[in-house]
């Protein structure tokens, strides 16, 4: 989080959204009122990529310590006003209060702060935990995800065709900053990894590309869409925003091995190469592949 913008991405994951949430959580201030740039190469410094479920937890942290600064600042400026030590100001609805309810506006705070020479800019570089390689019995990365998917599917034995009937997608997210963004998360990720079990398949013969459209590499379809249950489970990490953890890849992960495990289950067919198109599975029966 830097003076003139954040050096992440938004990428269609709803970044945008749930820094937006963590300035409203530290400053009380109305969601509509918050602008955040991003990605702006011309203002911002680069903050890495957006990959690796990352941005929430690096970039979020970012953002909270540094609306958490300004926040200080505002309760430095009220305490006397308020009559009340700073750290047990409340800040809500764009308020600041007592625990008893007698409170000050956002705005009258800002001009008390001003008044008294005290900086409402912040600006914060947000470093993660130091890793310890594996082999010195240290942990590789700082903060882990963990998820489990069950499929149901119905598989036509005499033409190969399966149907995905339901997906239940458990997923532990450290803490949902934004829950129906999460759920979308999981829904999506569940198409994905259906999309690779049954039906996308990247072909090259020669040095050419064949699956070079959207209807040759075969993308699920709408029609494709089973009953998909998502399920949160919020165990919260340490050092990631109000316990948040990243939700990103680890959502298709699982999905792939649900469904072959399903078909498995079903009707004995083990498929060993990937999309299991009628093909693949007519041959796992023909050869006995259970």
């Amino acid at each position: 989080a830097l003076p003139r913008g954040a050096g992440a991405a938004e990428v269609g994951q709803g970044l945008v959204g749930v820094l937006a949430q963590m300035v409203v959580e530290e400053l009380g201030v109305d969601y509509g009122k918050v602008e955040v740039i991003l990605g702006d190469t011309g203002q911002c410094l680069d903050g890495g990529a957006t990959t690796a479920s990352r941005q929430t937890y690096v970039t979020g942290n970012a953002v909270r310590y540094a609306a958490r600064q300004v926040r200080q600042a505002l309760a430095g400026a009220v305490a006397e006003e308020l009559d009340a030590a700073p750290g047990t100001l409340v800040f809500r609805e764009e308020r600041i209060s007592r625990p008893d309810g007698r409170s000050v506006s956002l705005g009258e705070a800002i001009t008390l702060a001003r008044r008294e020479g005290r900086s409402l800019d912040a600006s914060y570089v947000y470093t993660p935990p130091k890793t310890v390689p594996l082999e010195e019995a240290g942990d590789k990365h700082f903060a882990y995800g963990y998820a489990a998917q069950a499929a149901q599917v119905e598989v036509d034995v005499t033409t190969g065709e399966v149907k995905v009937l339901k997906v239940i997608a458990a997923h532990d997210v450290g803490r949902a900053i934004n829950p129906m963004a999460v759920e979308g998360q999981l829904e999506g990720g569940v198409m994905m990894g259906l999309g690779y079990a049954l039906t996308e398949e990247f072909k090259v013969e020669e040095g050419r590309v064949l699956s070079d459209s959207f209807a040759k590499y075969k993308v699920p379809r709408i029609r494709q869409l089973p009953e998909i249950v998502p399920i949160i489970v919020e165990h919260e990490t340490a050092d990631g925003p109000y316990g948040a953890k990243g939700v990103g890849e680890i959502t298709s992960i699982p999905t792939t091995a649900a469904i072959t495990n399903a078909i498995y289950a079903a009707c004995g067919a083990r498929v060993f190469s990937l999309p299991a198109t009628p093909t693949r599975i007519l041959a796992a029966l023909a050869k006995g592949n259970v």
